[in-house]
This record gives structure tokens, sequence and C-alpha cells, in this order.
């Protein structure tokens, strides 16, 4: 057994994920998963799909995968070599003395289709000026009728003026409803290595949705449990990018709620009775802790 193998193992087992459950996420048959946590390599069909299982194996783990193949590269199979091809003397004599075309040969057809198309330009340009003065001397600018208005007939300004209407009153104006301010994200209130605790001010139960982006990959693994590991599921644990989503958790009597996250880059949001979490991204795999605390 390798130190990778024992690792990959050991983080797995600590998800509390079975080798099931990495099969149905990766699509990699159990028995070369074995393999991998065994370093028996022989049994995989290659040093290529060594590598590729390898790292699926790690990013469905939430694992860093440059990290894991810089730590125990030697661990890692070799990548297989391709065989290097020589060309034979007779294609490479064949290949540098082939007769080139001159230049002169080259350059003509472009050179003549140029001349044709700036010939066909000039000869579309003067047509449409040539059409345009013709057609400037055939319009003609009509005159305008002259109109006498007889002084007897205009309208009298005493008789016919309009009676001014009565200016309505402008209606007031509507208060603009006072917009309420938007909660901000709640804060963690400590970290030790993976485990990370909110404290959520509440005198009642707690409701909890965590929300799966739809284009993670691999598909993060959620477990929510009642104050630990061990405590009653909460909820369904999220392993597949076919299961339920969001997760939600209704009216949670406990004290303690413990959100176990295999891979925090596929989380899009965590609320929890109606606030949402500022979650901290730079740790993959975390233990959330939800304490509640009276309110003051």
């Amino acid at each position: 057994m390798t130190e990778l193998g024992t690792y990959l193992k050991e983080q797995r087992e600590t998800l509390g994920v079975s080798l099931e459950q990495i099969q149905s996420t990766t699509k990699i048959q159990k028995r070369y998963i074995v393999a991998i946590e065994e370093g028996d390599y022989k049994q995989l069909p290659g040093a290529f799909y060594a590598r590729a299982f390898i790292k699926t194996y790690a990013e469905a783990l939430g694992l860093d995968v440059d990290e894991v193949f810089e730590t125990y590269k030697r661990d890692l199979p070799e990548p297989e070599t391709q065989p290097v091809v020589e060309l034979s003397r007779r294609a490479t004599y064949s290949k540098s003395t082939a007769p080139k075309k001159s230049v002169a040969k080259r350059w003509i057809p472009n050179i003549i289709i140029i001349a044709l198309i700036f010939a066909i330009g000039v000869a579309l340009y003067y047509g449409f000026q040539a059409f345009q003065d013709g057609d400037d001397t055939r319009t003609a600018t009509p005159q305008q009728n002259e109109v006498t208005i007889d002084e007897g007939d205009a309208p009298s300004k005493e008789t016919n003026a309009p009676a001014e209407e009565p200016k309505e009153e402008e209606p007031a104006k509507e208060e603009e409803p006072v917009k309420e301010e938007e909660k901000k994200p709640l804060a963690a209130k400590t970290t030790a290595g993976q485990d990370i605790t909110y404290e959520v001010p509440t005198d009642e139960t707690m409701s909890v949705s965590i929300r799966i982006k739809k284009d993670a990959s691999p598909s993060p693994f959620v477990g929510v449990r009642d104050t630990s590991l061990e405590g009653e599921a909460l909820a369904p644990d999220h392993i597949n990018a076919s299961d339920p989503n969001p997760i939600v958790v209704k009216d949670a009597k406990t004290d303690v709620i413990r959100i176990r996250v295999g891979s925090i880059k596929g989380i899009d949001s965590i609320i929890v009775n109606d606030q949402e979490l500022k979650l901290n991204r730079s740790l993959l795999v975390q233990n959330i802790y939800l304490k509640k605390v009276a309110t003051p």
C-alpha cells in the first residue's frame, strides 16, 4: 500500500463516504478504486488511466489535485512515453529538395483579382454619380400658391378667444415607502482547522436551506446532522448531482446543527432562518456548526 492510497482512503473514511458512493459519483469501477487505495496500479488499464482515475477520485473528495500530485508524486505511476518516429533519408530528401513555386507564379493570380475588384468599384462609383446628376435635373421645386385672407373674415380676438380653463391642482406626491435594510451575511464566530462555528440568534427552532451550484463538477458531498457526525441525520446526504437541490431542514429543535461539506466550491449559498452565511471559500473541506444563541 502506498502513502497516496492510504491518504485517499483516510480522507474518504473521514467524510463517511463508502466505496459504492465514490463509484456512483466518479463512474470509476469499485475494483479500480480499491486498487488505487492499495497502490496496486497493475490492476488499472494503464498509467494514463491510473493518473486520470486518481485525479477524479481526489476531486470527488474535495481535495486540491495539484497539491496531492505534488505531495505524493513518488507514488504516482510514470506517464507513458510516446514512440518517436524518425523519417527515412529518402523522405527527408524528398521534402527538402522538392521544387518550390516561384514567387511570381504565386502572386500573379492575386494581383489579377485585386485589379478586377478595383475596376468594378470605379465603374460602380461613376455610374452612381451619373444617375444622381440626371435625377437632380428632372426634379423641379414646386412654387407655393399665394393665399390672401380678407380681414373681414378674420376671427375677432374678443368674441372668438377661448375662455381660459381653470388650472387643475397638482395631485399630492405620494411618499415613497421606506425600504427595509437588507440583512448582512452572518459571519463566522470561530474557526479552528476545518471546524467553523456560526452563532444563530433565535429563541425558537432553526431552518436551513443549502443550495448547490448546478454546474459544480464534481458534485460536492453534503451531510446535515444533529450536533455531530454520529448524530441523527436531519436531511438525506447529497452525493450526486441528481440528488435533491436545495437541501432543506425545517424547524430543527436541536441547539447545534453540523453541516459536513466535501467541496465548498460547489456550494452556492447556505441560509439559516432567512439569513445567509458568509462562507469561507479558502477551505475545501469544512465542518460548519450552527449554534443557537438567545436573542439580545
